[in-house]
């Protein structure tokens, strides 16, 4: 079921969204991958800098999305951010604005398709699976839930993609409680690593913080009752504040940093892991839905509930392209924690930072213009007519439909008082109109808050994508087979980790701290030192071996692979130390 669309154009999509569905599809959209490389976000950043950033990122998204709350009560007719840009801002801002979200979607579908493929890597944990066929996959998998295009269809699954979300990482920190910390593991107070790296996860903390602006006004355009929407930020940011913060922190403080970047990477190589990525999997696949949904009702000449085939075969060849070009996206740039900086530097933080003030500020003028317009006294002939009065009767206010515009009233009843104020009311459609412009403090706070926007974000950006090209060019070229995470690679990596890690059990030969096990099963005493007298063969200094102890034969042949093991090994050792 569908209404018209005011001024014409595509019909707008019956309202069946409650406020607290809508909470969860909008925690759907925010809680999705960003979360899980936040712990290694916080480690670049340390301690203070890093929870700083955290509460202050998920602080700047909720009053972001009170700044566009404000835009849609002074122009609760808005219905997307294309329609809002040309509106406040013009034929020019409408452009660029369009260009950013847009881009800022189509990026974010990219890093989705992006885990979607590492996720299948991570379950097929015992063979090889390169990249770019597991992203091919992940994009026949997902494509079916592309076809999904009011947020009607999406919220039930919505509510059971938070819960899958929630209990992947209760897994991860359950099954990593069991996961021995490296031996080189160090913790931060103040960032360790350069200003490159900071710059990098100051944008991951607002890539994984950052959303619901994108699809805002789609958003409440289904919404049953608009003025609802604040009750639904009022649930979802706690919820994020917790989720974020403890995740973060708990995996930070287990492993330092040496926490990996995608923390699904931590789970062991069991059932646990294949239920871990199941969960990530779902949970992935609707967030990757929503945001199409977004993107798409841009492009969409049908209803989003039209049920046709016309309406159905256009949405059908617009996700099949998106989804194509995705793909080629994911595979150019494809170290996961630099894309999702990257991307948070540059979109997300232009639409959080920059895009909401400048549509408060603009709303706010023309609110305050058409009041001044409405205070002037009625023109002849145009209809503006609110009191009736026959003989001695008293006057009666009415409202008045004009001859030459007949289908839309000019004028309601006001005789009964706004339930907010003058300037501020609750209608019965579930509408909060506010009228006016903005406090003088607060357009001095969006007149700042777009200064320090301007001066952040390319500053953010520049950090970021500094980081992407040098890993995009010496670590995983485009279309390369991406990081090996099968169980084989898994133990090489922490064999070298135990090889090069440093340690003070000396009195442990080399080799048996190598192998991390001893070297001989079943000799008497693989624990003994080699404090003993040997001779040039690494045997006992004695020709009563009858009489020598046991154990001093299994500690001289260790003594002559220790010194085996440093001349094989040493030029590994050194390659491997340039390499970290």
């Amino acid at each position: 079921m569908t209404s018209a669309a005011p001024g014409g154009g595509v019909p707008l999509p019956k309202r069946n969204v409650s406020w607290w569905l809508l909470a969860f599809l909008i925690l759907g959209e925010i809680a999705g991958q960003g979360v899980f490389a936040l712990p290694l976000h916080l480690g670049r950043l340390g301690w203070v800098l890093g929870t700083a950033t955290c509460f202050l990122t998920l602080g700047i998204n909720y009053f972001s999305l009170r700044m566009m709350y404000g835009v849609h009560v002074r122009n609760p007719e808005l219905r997307s951010q294309a329609n809002a840009a040309e509106k406040l801002f013009g034929g020019a801002g409408a452009v660029v604005v369009r260009v950013v979200v847009h881009l800022y979607l189509f990026t974010i579908l990219a890093a989705y398709l992006n885990s979607l493929g590492r996720t299948i890597m991570n379950v097929m944990y015992e063979t090889r699976v390169c990249l770019p066929v597991a992203t091919a996959v992940a994009l026949v998998v997902v494509l079916p839930f592309a076809q999904l295009r009011s947020y009607g269809d999406i919220t039930a699954i919505s509510l059971l993609s938070f819960a899958a979300v929630v209990a992947c990482i209760t897994l991860i920190m359950s099954e990593s409680s069991r996961v021995p910390v490296p031996a080189g593991a160090s913790w931060s107070t103040w960032p360790p690593l350069g200003l490159t790296d900071s710059l990098t996860s100051v944008g991951g903390f607002f890539f994984a913080s950052g959303g619901g602006q994108c699809a805002f006004f789609e958003y409440l355009t289904e919404l049953e009752r608009p003025a609802d929407y604040p009750r639904t930020l009022t649930l979802t940011t706690p919820i994020l504040f917790g989720l974020y913060y403890g995740t973060a922190a708990i995996m930070y403080a287990r492993f330092g940093d040496t926490v990996p970047g995608f923390l699904l990477d931590v789970l062991p190589f069991n059932t646990s892991r294949l239920l871990g990525n199941a969960l990530f999997f779902f949970h992935i696949i609707v967030s990757f839905t929503i945001l199409n949904t977004a993107l798409l009702r841009a492009y969409a000449s049908h209803s989003v509930t039209d049920p046709s085939f016309a309406a159905k075969r256009e949405w059908g060849l617009m996700s099949l392209c998106v989804l194509g070009l995705a793909y080629a996206l994911t595979n150019t740039v494809s170290v996961f924690e630099d894309m999702t900086a990257a991307l948070g530097a540059l979109f997300v933080s232009t639409t959080v930072l920059v895009i909401p003030p400048a549509y408060l500020l603009c709303a706010s003028a023309q609110s305050a213009a058409g009041d001044a317009e409405a205070g002037s006294p009625p023109k002849m002939g145009t209809g503006e007519v609110i009191t009736v009065k026959k003989g001695d009767a008293p006057a009666e206010k009415k409202a008045f439909r004009s001859p030459l515009k007949k289908n839309k009233p000019e004028m309601v009843d006001p005789s009964t008082p706004p339930k907010y104020g003058a300037s501020q009311s609750v209608t019965e459609d579930g509408f909060e109109r506010v009228s006016g412009a903005v406090s003088a403090p607060l357009r001095v706070f969006l007149v700042v808050s777009i200064a320090f926007a301007l001066v952040a974000v390319p500053f953010l950006t520049w950090g970021a994508s500094a980081r992407l090209l040098q890993d995009a060019r010496d670590v995983a070229p485009p279309f390369s087979c991406g990081p090996c995470v099968t169980r084989e690679c898994a133990l090489s990596e922490d064999t070298h980790a135990a090889f090069a890690a440093p340690t003070s059990d000396r009195t442990t030969p080399f080799a048996e701290r190598f192998h991390s096990a001893p070297v001989y099963p079943g000799a008497p005493d693989t624990t003994a030192t080699l404090d003993v007298a040997v001779d040039a063969d690494g045997f006992p200094a004695t020709d009563n071996l009858d009489a020598a102890d046991p154990n001093l034969h299994w500690a001289g042949q260790r003594a002559v692979d220790n010194s085996q093991y440093v001349d094989v090994l040493v030029d590994p050792i050194e390659e491997e130390t340039k390499r970290r």
